[in-house]
C-alpha cells in the first residue's frame, strides 16, 4: 500500500534504547528498543514495525540495517523489541531507526536516527586492577597522536569524583548508585575526547565513604535510617579502565594498578548522616593536572573486589544538583549562632562563601525543624549528626560545597564564622 500523507500517519517519536535516550556505555547483550506512536486520526493502533540497526550513520541514510534489519514484524508491541541480528561489540557505537504500520496498512516515514554506545559487555573485559590506599589517586600518561575517540569506565566506591586535566569529569554527584556491593556494583561510562591532549595527561579520582564504609556507632541496627547491610574491613577503592582510540586507528588503554599514586585528600571525615569535615589547608594545588610531583606520594595497593558483578548504570536516572536557591531569612537567636531558613525542606547541602584567617572553622548543621526560640530542633535526625565542616586555608574568598554526604533540611546553623555572616554567606543545592 502507498504510503499515507504525513499529516495521517507520522514516524515514531521518543525513541529509546534501555529507557533511556541515546545511551553511553550499555553492557546489555540484546539492547530493547521502544518508541512512541503519533496519528492524526483517533482510534489507529500499530500492526507492524520494522527497526533498522547500522554500524555507521550513514548506512541509515541508505536504509541498511547491516547490524539488523528486523523486516516487516506483524505486531502491536512498541515497547521492549530486543535487537536481533549480528552480536554486538564492546565499545561501539550503533546506530538505529524504526517506522511502522498502522491498522489500515500505512506505513509511516522513518524515525529520526538515534544511537546507542556499548560498554564493556563482560567480566573479561575488565582487566583493570582494584586499586585502594588513599582517597586521592593519580596516574600520569602521555598522549602523541591525535585522539579519535577516548571513553572511561569508571567505579569508585563508596562514592567518587573523576577528574582529569584539572577538570571534573562529568555532573553526576553521590556516584555510583546504591547496591548490594558484594552482589552488584555500578560502573559509569564517560566520553573524555574532550579531556584529553597531546603530551603529558593526568586522570585523578577522589574517593568517599558512601554506603560501603559505614561510620555510625557500631550498636546501632543495621536497619535503622534504612541503611541496609555493613560490610566488614571496608574501605573505598577504584577500578578504572580508559580505552583511547586514536586518528590513525591505534588504540591505547589506561588501567587502574599497583603503579597508580595515592594520597590523602583534604577531605578528613565523610560520611552520608553525619556529613563531610573539609580542611582547605590540607589542599594539594594541581594534584589532579600535568606538571604536579607526586614523588611524595605512595604507590596504591591492588585491593580485594568488593565481590558484586560490575554492571554498567548507563541507563539510570543520574543524581544531579538541580537548582540553587536562595534563604528565606536569616536570624541569630544565640550570640555567633546564625539560622538560615529555606523556606521548605529539600534534600542536598549548601554552597558556603567564607573568607578569614587560615584555621578558622566554620560548621554548617542541618534540620528539618527549629525550636520556638530559633534554634536548631535536631530530634529528627536521630543519630545522624548532619553536620559539614570547613577548616578555611586563609587565602581570600573560599567557596566549599561538600562532596560526599547529603541532608534532608529546610534550616541551617552557621557556627564559628570569621565576621558576620549576611542572607548570601549560604545558597541551597537541591540535588
Amino acid at each position: 500500500m502507498e504510503d499515507c500523507p504525513e499529516a495521517t500517519i507520522q514516524s515514531p517519536v521518543n525513541l529509546l534504547c534501555e529507557y533511556a535516550v541515546n545511551p553511553v556505555g550499555i553492557d546489555v547483550l540484546q539492547p530493547r528498543f521502544s518508541w512512541e506512536l503519533k496519528h492524526s486520526e483517533r482510534g489507529h493502533t500499530q500492526s507492524a514495525y520494522q527497526i533498522l540497526v547500522a554500524s555507521e550513520k550513514e548506512k541509515l541514510f541508505n536504509d541498511v540495517g547491516d547490524v539488523w534489519d528486523s523486516g516487516k514484524v506483524e505486531s502491536g508491541r512498541s515497547v521492549n523489541i530486543e535487537c536481533g541480528g549480528k552480536p554486538l561489540e564492546n565499545r561501539k557505537i550503533y546506530y538505529w531507526k524504526a517506522r511502522w504500520w498502522d491498522d489500515g496498512g500505512h506505513v509511516s516515514s522513518y524515525s529520526e536516527i538515534c544511537r546507542f554506545e556499548t560498554g564493556l559487555m563482560t567480566s573479561e573485559e575488565w582487566t583493570s586492577k582494584w586499586i585502594q590506599g588513599g582517597d586521592l589517586l593519580r596516574t600520569s600518561f602521555t598522549v602523541q597522536r591525535k585522539v579519535k575517540r577516548a571513553r572511561a569506565y569508571v567505579c569508585g566506591i563508596g562514592y567518587y569524583e573523576l577528574r582529569i586535566n584539572g577538570r571534573k569529569v562529568g555532573d553526576c554527584q553521590l556516584d555510583p548508585g546504591w547496591t548490594d556491593y558484594d552482589r552488584l556494583v555500578l560502573y559509569s561510562t564517560y566520553d573524555i575526547t574532550e579531556f584529553l591532549r597531546e603530551g603529558e595527561n593526568v586522570v585523578g579520582v577522589m574517593l568517599g565513604n558512601g554506603r560501603y564504609v559505614t561510620k555510625l556507632p557500631a550498636n546501632i541496627p543495621p536497619d535503622l535510617l534504612n541503611f541496609g547491610k555493613r560490610y566488614a574491613d571496608a574501605s573505598p577503592k577504584l577500578i578504572l579502565q580508559m580505552g583511547l582510540e586514536f586518528m590513525d586507528g591505534s588504540m591505547k588503554t589506561i588501567l587502574t594498578d599497583e603503579n597508580w599514586r595515592v594520597s590523602q585528600s583534604p577531605i578528613v571525615e565523610n560520611d552520608i548522616y553525619n556529613g563531610e569535615t573539609y580542611d582547605a589547608c590540607l589542599e594539594k594545588e594541581g594534584w589532579d593536572s600535568p606538571g604536579y610531583d607526586d614523588s611524595e606520594w605512595k604507590k596504591a595497593d591492588i585491593a580485594k573486589s568488593p565481590g558484586g558483578r560490575l554492571v554498567s548504570q548507563a541507563t539510570f536516572p543520574p543524581i544531579r544538583a538541580v537548582k540553587t536557591i536562595p534563604p528565606a531569612s536569616m536570624s541569630s537567636p544565640k550570640p555567633g549562632v546564625y539560622v538560615y531558613d529555606f523556606g521548605q525542606n529539600f534534600t542536598g547541602w549548601v554552597r558556603l562563601t567564607v573568607s578569614g584567617p587560615r584555621g578558622t572553622k566554620v560548621q554548617l548543621r542541618y534540620s528539618e525543624l527549629i525550636y520556638s526560640e530559633g534554634t536548631l530542633n535536631t530530634i529528627p535526625n536521630g543519630f545522624a549528626k548532619a553536620t559539614d565542616t570547613y577548616i578555611l586555608k586563609g587565602q581570600g574568598t573560599e567557596v566549599y560545597e561538600p562532596r560526599f554526604t547529603y541532608h534532608g533540611f529546610r534550616y541551617v546553623e552557621v557556627t564559628g564564622f570569621p565576621g558576620t555572616p549576611n542572607i548570601g554567606t549560604i545558597q541551597g543545592i537541591v540535588v
